[in-house]
């Protein structure tokens, strides 16, 4: 399984069934995708109110399950983006911020009714029900960071909202790649573009101060 997870406006208001695929391509928006993670400009858009239920598709499957997913309101989605974006301003840093108004732009100009993000496969990752709650943790967290952020200036970032986030730990917003924070359209217009790489350090200024990040470590 691929675990991959998916985000688009549409007038679908739950995951289309089987038979609905073709009809569910015609109502909705650019899709987006991730990997093993729901990104932070995703998450967002939500709050721990807006976690649904779905059987999985072959319900005649015995290992057939209860999964949890994400739906809210475009409207009421953007208006969570609105209302976080000043919170996320100085942990984000000018360019991730500019990439996250970008996100909002790109959620305003849609004109589906609802957002919705598939989660099967990172559901089936776990035991039934342990996602739903991780989901409802770390929303909930989201939700009191930036409250927090709002008055202290600090974006603390839980371990269940880095883990939900893909980030490793400690987390540092300013050091993530566009498509960790924001996913990746499925469209012929590559979105987002990658940040520019950071001047980096002369060698003789670096050497001492930390070891070479491993290879697997592309952030």
């Amino acid at each position: 399984m691929s675990n991959r997870v998916y985000l688009c406006c549409t007038d679908f208001s739950t995951p289309p069934a089987e038979g609905d695929w073709h009809v569910f391509g015609e109502r909705s928006g650019t899709e987006y995708e991730a990997a093993y993670c729901i990104p932070l400009y995703w998450l967002c858009l939500f709050g721990a109110e807006d976690i649904r239920m779905a059987r999985t598709q072959d319900e005649e499957d015995e290992e057939a399950r209860d999964y949890a997913y994400l739906v809210c309101e475009r409207q009421a989605g953007l208006a969570r983006l609105q209302a976080r974006a000043a919170a996320l301003q100085g942990p984000l840093g000018p360019e991730r911020h500019a990439l996250y108004l970008e996100w909002m732009a790109r959620i305003a100009q849609e004109s589906f009714s609802h957002v919705l993000v598939r989660t099967e496969e990172l559901d089936a990752m776990d035991e039934e029900g342990q996602f739903q709650q991780e989901l409802r943790t770390a929303l909930n967290d989201l939700d009191a960071a930036c409250s927090a952020a709002l008055e202290t200036g600090e974006f603390a970032i839980s371990p269940a909202l880095a883990n939900l986030a893909g980030f490793p730990n400690p987390p540092e917003l300013q050091h993530y790649e566009a498509f960790v924070l924001a996913g990746a359209a499925n469209s012929n217009l590559r979105w987002p573009t990658p940040f520019a790489l950071l001047e980096q350090k002369p060698a003789a200024a670096d050497a001492g101060e930390r070891p070479s990040s491993p290879w697997w470590k592309f952030w």
